[in-house]
């Protein structure tokens, strides 16, 4: 557990600087920006991870730092993709039920073992699904069109080349791409690459982003807070959604003590991190301290959001290092994390950035919204309507009950009651029931 005792970390020292000359930032941050406006800053911002190598079984999640190449044809051979007889197609011509075409049994072909090298003209070869088709075989005759009469079999349907066969190199080619460079590596991808013989890849190192909270209303997680204090939880919050977007969190703790606090712990965190963030730092008053911290030590880019309800957002850079200030409300912070932050872990990491799932509702009541304004409003879904959280600051429950985010643009004058909407899926995730909301 943290005690509430300023943090001194030794031997840190960065100077400050100002915004480097011919820069976009040179003539000062971005005030009052859009989430495009941040996002577009975050990827341009945003360093580059090591390439390294990894074993595939120790991949999954990680993004490809290079292409990954086929090295041969797979699957190598013509192979069966049904129970039934390997034949020449040409040997099949005007099979009928009525009349159906004799061909010589010329043996089984094992799973697992090379057929014969010729097919004789007129014969066929019983085979399983994946077995090797004879090199003079082009087709395979099912089971349900064919009849086994001890010396030879009666083929009651035509087949022609290629029916029922996968090619030697129908799967890939040799040289063909499998996966391109930027490809984020799935549990089926491992699959697919073990399967064609692939047990190394080049991959993106997971970005370590370190996180510190600011407030001297704050007490560690496991702390009991006394009256007027708060419970620190927006570490835990962002930490598990970097892990979730995968990345590597390193929380720093506390700064309890203002200026002197924030700078020591924020420049231990720039030595060893690739990005920071800080939340409850960020804020429209006087306790605003992140905007300050960045500027003695590096460039300030972006100061604040022009969205609904209203969000103070730094964006800025010490040494080269990406630093974000984020507010202290949870979902004010889990907001920003999805829109804004999870896209300078995607490019750190190499990846397309991907947008947020949607999905369509019905509006459960109005949604009102002044046009020179953009909106970001969190819901929750019951029975395919979408219904507003209530967003007073401090209502930390409110993060249960969210299961995305309707997004008004700029224009916009609102949603009606009963209009469709797209809801921005937060995690892919959702609860199969709701908890209980409080009611005031």
């Amino acid at each position: 557990m943290q005690k509430k005792a300023r943090v001194y970390s030794p031997g840190i020292n960065i100077q400050a600087h100002n915004s480097m000359p011919g820069r976009e930032d040179a003539a000062g941050p971005v005030c009052s920006a859009t989430i495009d406006d941040a996002v577009r800053l975050i990827r341009r911002i945003a360093p580059d991870t090591k390439v390294e190598t990894r074993y595939i079984d120790e991949s999954d999640g990680y993004t490809l730092g290079a292409p990954v190449y086929c090295r041969y044809d797979i699957p190598g051979f013509n192979r069966s993709t049904k129970d039934g007889y390997a034949v020449k197609a040409e040997d099949t011509k005007g099979a009928t039920p009525q009349n159906p075409v004799k061909l010589l049994y010329s043996g089984l072909i094992h799973n697992g073992h090379s057929a014969p090298k010729v097919l004789g003209e007129g014969s066929c070869m019983a085979i399983a699904t994946g077995g090797a088709l004879p090199d003079s075989s082009d087709a395979v005759v099912m089971h349900e069109n064919a009849l086994f009469r001890e010396s030879f079999v009666e083929i009651s349907c035509p087949v022609f080349p290629g029916d029922n066969v996968i090619r030697e190199d129908e799967d890939a080619k040799t040289g063909e791409i499998l996966f391109p460079e930027g490809w984020i590596l799935r549990p089926q991808d491992i699959g697919v690459l073990a399967g064609f013989g692939i047990c190394t890849v080049q991959v993106r190192a997971m970005p370590v982003i370190g996180i510190l909270s600011t407030g001297p209303e704050l007490v560690p997680a496991d702390g009991r807070p006394a009256k007027g204090e708060v419970r620190e939880t927006n570490s835990y919050l962002i930490s598990a959604l970097c892990r979730k977007l995968g990345a590597i969190p390193r929380r720093y703790g506390i700064a309890w003590e203002g200026t002197k606090d924030l700078s020591e712990m924020l420049c231990a965190g720039v030595m060893e991190c690739d990005a920071m963030i800080i939340s409850g730092g960020s804020a429209h008053d006087e306790r605003d301290l992140t905007a300050e911290v960045i500027s003695r030590h590096g460039s300030i880019l972006l100061s604040g959001l022009s969205i609904s309800p209203r969000k103070k957002m730094v964006i800025g850079e010490i040494e080269g290092k990406p630093i974000i200030g984020l507010p202290g409300h949870p979902a004010s912070v889990y907001l920003l994390l999805l829109l804004v932050v999870s896209n300078l872990i995607q490019v750190m990491k190499g990846s397309v950035t991907h947008g947020l799932i949607k999905e369509k509702a019905i509006a459960g009541v109005d949604l009102k919204a002044h046009p020179d304004r953009e909106y970001h409003i969190p819901v929750r879904i019951d029975k395919d309507k979408a219904f507003p959280l209530d967003r007073k600051a401090g209502l930390v429950s409110l993060l249960t009950h969210c299961d995305g985010i309707v997004h008004i643009p700029q224009g916009n004058r609102g949603i009606k009651k009963g209009e469709m909407l797209e809801v921005m899926d937060l995690t892919g995730v959702r609860s199969p029931f709701h908890l209980p909301m409080h009611e005031e």
